[in-house]
């Protein structure tokens, strides 16, 4: 009878030790699963950022996206179990990476001109994520509606401005060739985008009116304030 308490005794002490064996296995893929879930966030967040600093003159956009790395890097420190010197490095490059955005304020090296259609695209999908990482941030209460609202509208712009301005490029480049035919395709493709754009941005309806002073040959380039030379890499 000793026997057989015993060994129901060891039995129900093998049963509890891989239970807390088994819930604590639990607890760590769950644990590992929030950080990948998390630096997942956060990879995504810093492609909007690239996007950002390379095509939006306004660099406070980018600043503000970036501090959502910044959170979601300490998120990944607190749950870190092992070393953690990685994860400290990470969120200090991403604290001075918004103190440089935030003194930039304008980037004279960012350009709505892409180089193909496959950069268009991804730089617009960037764009629209820009905006949902926008509202979500203002839902937070860390920037105001009015701030939201002027930001979008920027970001909208610069949708419109990715394709136009690669549009017209390409017309630039097929003048300097003296393939008048297709140059004026693209001045025209670039037109009828801004055509059919409500944006409020003034420049539109500048911008419509000397594409057709070049479609018609009475000027070669757009003013300068209205489309910039595209910045030399350094």
């Amino acid at each position: 009878m000793t026997v057989l308490i015993v060994l129901v005794v060891l039995a129900l002490a093998a049963l509890f030790v891989v239970s807390a064996i088994n819930r604590k296995q639990e607890l760590e893929n769950a644990r590992r699963a929030k950080q990948r879930k998390l630096r997942i966030q956060v990879e995504a967040i810093v492609d909007v950022v690239n996007c950002l600093e390379q095509t939006v003159p306004n660099q406070m956009i980018a600043k503000h996206i970036n501090d959502e790395t910044i959170g979601l890097l300490q998120q990944i420190l607190i749950l870190e179990t092992g070393p953690k010197n990685y994860i400290e490095s990470s969120i200090r490059h991403a604290m001075l990476r918004s103190e440089d955005l935030a003194s930039a304020k304008t980037y004279a090296n960012a350009s709505y001109q892409k180089d193909s259609d496959a950069q268009i695209t991804q730089t617009q999908v960037q764009l629209s994520e820009a905006v949902k990482i926008l509202r979500h941030i203002c839902a937070q209460g860390k920037i105001t509606d009015v701030e939201l609202e002027a930001y979008t509208s920027e970001l909208s712009w610069a949708f419109l401005m990715v394709s136009v301005a690669s549009f017209i490029a390409q017309g630039y480049k097929f003048s300097a060739l003296e393939d008048r035919f297709s140059a004026q395709g693209y001045y025209q493709k670039a037109q009828g985008l801004l055509m059919e754009s409500m944006h409020p941005n003034p420049k539109r309806v500048r911008m419509i009116k000397e594409l057709s002073e070049i479609i018609e040959g009475a000027r070669k380039t757009m003013s300068s304030d209205l489309l910039p030379a595209r910045p030399l890499p350094d």
